[in-house]
C-alpha cells in the first residue's frame, strides 16, 4: 500500500481540532448521536460524567485518527501527497471509518477519477437527510485542501 508510511500532519490535526471544535461535555450532534471532545462518538460502553479535559479529549481523537490511517492505509491505493492524505483523513473522521472505506469518493480516488471523487465528496453533508451547514463548509475547505499540494492555510469557515 503506497500510503503506509504517512502520518496525519501538525497541521492536518490542527484543521480537524478547528473543523470539529471542541466540547468538554457530551452533546447531541445535528443526528442525535452522541459526541463528545473533537467530535468523539460515543459508543454504548463509554461513559462522560466528569467533563473532559483537553489531554483526554487529545487522547480520544488519537484514537480515532488511528482508525482512520489504518483504513487509509489499507483502502487508497494510489499515492498521495502529505496534504491529500490530511484531507482524506478528516473526511473520514467525519465519516467514520466504515463509511468512508464504502465510499465513492474512495472508489474514484482509486480510479485516478480526482475530479469525481471531489464532486462525490462535496455532497457528503447530509446528516438523516438534511444538509448540513457546517458538513458543507467542513467538505468545502477539505476539498480545497485535497485539491493542492504546496500546502497553504485552509480552514473552515465560521
Amino acid at each position: 500500500m503506497p500510503n503506509t508510511a504517512l502520518r496525519l500532519s501538525p497541521e492536518g490535526l490542527a484543521f480537524i481540532k478547528q473543523c470539529q471544535g471542541f466540547s468538554a461535555e457530551p452533546y447531541q450532534d445535528e443526528c442525535h448521536l452522541w459526541v463528545v471532545g473533537y467530535g468523539h462518538l460515543i459508543q454504548g460502553s463509554e461513559t462522560f460524567d466528569t467533563p473532559l479535559s483537553q489531554p483526554q479529549a487529545d487522547a480520544l481523537l488519537q484514537l480515532d485518527i488511528y482508525a482512520c490511517q489504518r483504513v487509509l492505509a489499507q483502502e487508497i491505493e494510489v499515492p498521495l501527497c502529505q496534504i491529500q492524505y490530511d484531507a482524506l483523513i478528516s473526511l473520514a473522521l467525519s465519516l467514520g471509518p466504515e463509511t468512508f472505506a464504502a465510499s465513492a469518493v474512495v472508489r474514484y480516488i482509486n480510479q485516478h477519477q480526482f475530479t469525481k471523487a471531489l464532486a462525490v465528496w462535496l455532497l457528503e453533508t447530509e446528516l438523516n437527510g438534511v444538509r448540513s451547514n457546517g458538513l458543507n463548509r467542513q467538505r468545502q475547505a477539505e476539498c480545497a485542501l485535497f485539491r493542492t499540494d504546496l500546502g497553504g492555510e485552509f480552514v473552515c469557515a465560521e
